[in-house]
């Protein structure tokens, strides 16, 4: 059975893939594990936890022991690193179908960022040791890991290119085109940007201020770029 978030226009399960079965054809519909057989899929979903967080909790934080993994079943996560003076950067969003945390256990180092779940978010939690037995088992999920990490290094590449050639209307406006691709609703006229978020919260994603993010808000506005209604934020149709 399913249901509709009205807000958001998602649709989900209303339930965990509890059973051993049903963990193992979420796990076979991911692209990271796609090309793992039925015995390596059954050891993942027999070992797995069923873990769920309330909107604004922090699932780990940075710096802390890392000795496990989340792949993201339902809802939404943020990826944030603090500065040494205290400000807050949010490196990425990350949906369903998406893993977390498995930098630290490939580097057998503390969390390099901290995680906060955006919605009700829920995961499977997987131990590093059964995480590293299938990777040693499985040429196809190391690839595929790694393919998964190249990404997000390319990822961050170009925010560090961003923030040194860009004013900050076109980092937002670049960053508010990324979130719609990810999770964007279609709306009469353009997308809307889910989850909705604050200007904070923007700034952080983009490494500038709440207030900065308004200026840039308000011009992208006087461009017919986007338009603010209640909240959301909703990326205009171009032409």
């Amino acid at each position: 059975m399913k249901w509709v978030d009205g807000r958001a226009g998602w649709v989900y399960n209303n339930h965990m893939p509890a059973g051993i079965t049903e963990r193992m054809e979420f796990l076979k519909s991911l692209p990271l594990f796609r090309g793992l057989g039925d015995d390596a899929l059954r050891h993942l979903a027999s070992e797995s936890w069923h873990r769920r967080f309330q909107a604004g909790e922090v699932i780990f934080y940075q710096a802390d022991p890392g000795s496990t993994c989340h792949i993201i079943v339902r809802g939404r996560v943020r990826i944030l690193v603090v500065g040494k003076d205290g400000r807050e950067l949010a490196v990425r969003i990350l949906g369903p179908g998406e893993i977390f945390g498995e930098m630290a256990l490939l580097e057998n180092l503390p969390r390099s960022a901290s995680v906060e779940a955006l919605e009700e978010t829920q995961t499977l939690e997987l131990h590093r040791d059964v995480l590293l037995t299938c990777l040693r088992k499985s040429p196809a999920l190391a690839l595929g890991l790694l393919r998964d990490l190249s990404a997000r290094l390319r990822y961050v590449t170009e925010a560090a290119e961003g923030l040194a050639l860009l004013t900050v209307a076109e980092r937002l406006m670049r960053r508010l085109r990324q979130l719609a691709e990810w999770s964007g609703v279609p709306v009469p006229g353009g997308v809307r940007i889910v989850p909705p978020m604050t200007q904070q919260e923007l700034g952080a994603l983009i490494g500038t201020s709440r207030e900065s993010v308004n200026r840039a808000l308000v011009r992208l506005r006087r461009q017919g770029k986007l338009r603010q209604e209640k909240g959301w934020i909703v990326l205009l149709d171009e032409g």
